[in-house]
């Protein structure tokens, strides 16, 4: 009989922690996944609007990996950017975690490096495919919903001397991609 109670105790403590487990794992994994993030750079008055879209995949453990369609390995063939960023930009590359205790805010930090493109002048003297810098990206976000993210970012362009050759921010957002 003592070994029954050992054996059904042993059970039920094994799946409460295992369910406390899994219950942790589900609120951490609230941003985990991929997205397709809508872009909204603020731009001068009377400016035209500065819209474009990433694809962002936050990886459990905390670690983000992000494409852009504005933002790639043919950004400097577009004649409409402003010249600090006529340059080409690798993915980028970082990290997520949460800003509290309620895993529905989040903070954000990637890199990219930057490329000479064909007509780079913002970064001195370049030959196409050069490295020439890099940019950071920081953001906070929150979810809406569990298929809805949003919030706002600042964006730095920098040389390889650490100058700032181009600063930004804006709003962002963003809807779960499902299967």
């Amino acid at each position: 009989m003592r070994k029954l109670a050992f054996g059904i105790a042993t059970i039920v403590l094994s799946l409460a922690a295992f369910l406390a487990s899994a219950r942790a794992q589900a609120d951490n994994e609230g941003i985990v996944g991929t997205w397709i993030v809508t872009v909204t750079v603020n731009t001068p008055p009377g400016a035209p609007p500065f819209v474009f879209t990433d694809l962002i995949a936050f990886h459990q453990g905390g670690t983000l990996t992000a494409a852009s369609s504005a933002f790639n390995a043919h950004t400097s063939e577009n004649p409409f950017l402003p010249a600090p960023l006529v340059v080409d930009t690798s993915d980028g590359y970082g990290v997520w975690k949460s800003t509290d205790d309620d895993s529905d805010r989040v903070a954000i930090t990637f890199k990219r490096f930057l490329f000479a493109g064909a007509a780079t002048s913002s970064y001195a003297f370049a030959f196409p495919g050069q490295y020439v810098g890099e940019n950071a990206v920081q953001a906070v976000g929150a979810l809406q919903d569990a298929d809805h993210l949003a919030g706002s970012f600042t964006t730095e362009f920098k040389n390889l001397g650490g100058q700032v050759t181009f600063s930004g921010s804006g709003t962002f957002t963003a809807t779960r991609l499902k299967n």
